[in-house]
């Protein structure tokens, strides 16, 4: 019997197990005291009410025999697909927009429209997610260098795939709507397609909202949002993406045909808590939530800068990427800070290459926990 193969060229050594591990041991060894996380993009408040409300009836529907839902429909329920057409991509018809588990798997997963050998752009540093699903599929993938300001260089070469994520994760950049634009014009003229993580599109105050906001990217642009961050479904799994019709020759179509024969549809349950998401009671509840962990990184990079660290990001995403001092590597970084400080941060080479000497530093948690997080490396910095 033969395996495939790719799954042992995945790099186990940089990578959130090795951070869970050193995590776990030395919580093992010190179980008294008070580790804060600044690692691992979770979010701290719950589902709130309306949201939750509706999935406890979405529940006792399934419970009830004349209610029962059973298999739902592959690309979505119609109800949430309009409200998503509706409130964000009302240029679009409901055909193109699909519902799914999680922009995760969806990022990985959406590789099957691709033939195996399509050369993958990937930028450094990036979500490791896309790296992987490219190496465990086989497929042929080199990396896109980024200037001083973590900006992708245009490249010369020809690439038939190209992963783009704004707000970007690790960084928590956005992308500017000219370097967009650069991008789809050298899409447009390669033939490529650009793949465009939009999970985080929620904390975006200023800058680009969806790439379908600049002229052509309808002709080379697939986006993906999620449900996770906004409402809190990290662990309940629902997302959403947009195949337009005018991409290379109506790939929409060909899309449609695998989803059918790969896929029975999202958690019914999911996407009846996603409807309420809509509801203008849930959006002002939501929105507290969104400003409270902008609040969050506002006070992280304020309090970094500070102390004389480099920090970019944390405006538009709930996520900063600070320069390591002293020239550590990042896993030195990494061990200074859970050692030292009973701090968790995520390692800058985890997301590759271009990640080394940095670390990513998550806004998402408690408000208490940021800022004795602050409290802790200040205090260090100053008996130093």
């Amino acid at each position: 019997m033969k395996f495939n193969e790719n799954l042992h060229k995945l790099d186990n050594q940089d990578s959130f197990y090795v951070v869970s591990e050193k995590i776990r041991k030395y919580k093992e060894n010190h179980p008294d005291n008070k580790v804060i996380s600044l690692g691992i993009g979770d979010v701290s408040f719950p589902i709130i009410k309306p949201i939750a409300d509706k999935m406890i009836e979405a529940i006792k529907e399934e419970s009830g025999a004349s209610s029962f839902v059973g298999y739902g429909n592959y690309y979505g329920l119609p109800e949430l697909r309009k409200l998503i057409r509706d409130n964000e991509y009302p240029s679009f018809d409901i055909e193109e927009i699909y519902v799914s588990q999680g922009t995760k798997s969806d990022v990985g997963d959406i590789l099957e429209l691709f033939d195996k050998d399509s050369l993958i752009g990937i930028p450094t540093p990036n979500y490791p997610i896309y790296l992987n699903s490219v190496i465990s599929l086989g497929k042929k993938v080199k990396l896109i260098p980024c200037d001083m300001n973590f900006i992708p260089i245009i490249p010369k070469e020809h690439f038939d795939v190209i992963y783009f994520c704004s707000p970007n994760n690790p960084v928590g950049i956005t992308y500017s709507k000219e370097t967009l634009s650069k991008w789809i014009e050298y899409a447009k003229k390669e033939g490529a397609v650009i793949l465009f993580d939009n999970a985080y599109h929620h904390f975006v105050n200023n800058g680009i909202d969806s790439i379908y906001e600049i002229e052509g990217s309808k002709e080379v642009a697939i986006e993906f949002r999620s449900f996770s961050k906004v409402i809190s479904f990290s662990g309940i799994r629902c997302s959403y993406y947009v195949i337009p019709k005018q991409l290379h020759r109506d790939i929409n179509s060909l899309w449609r045909v695998r989803t059918i024969n790969r896929f029975n549809g999202a958690s019914y349950v999911a996407q009846k808590g996603a409807i309420a998401y809509f509801d203008d009671l849930s959006k002002k509840e939501i929105d507290k939530n969104i400003s409270y962990y902008l609040e969050n990184a506002k006070i992280l990079k304020d309090g970094l800068t500070s102390l004389g660290y480099k920090v970019y990001g944390g405006e538009n995403a709930p996520y900063l990427w600070v320069k390591s001092k002293n020239n550590l590597s990042s896993w030195e970084s990494f061990d200074y800070f859970l050692n030292t400080l009973e701090i968790i941060i995520i390692p800058g080479v985890i997301f590759g290459k271009g990640g080394e000497g940095y670390f990513r530093v998550s806004a998402l948690g408690k408000r208490e926990d940021i800022l004795l997080a602050i409290k802790r490396i200040r205090y260090d910095e100053e008996t130093k």
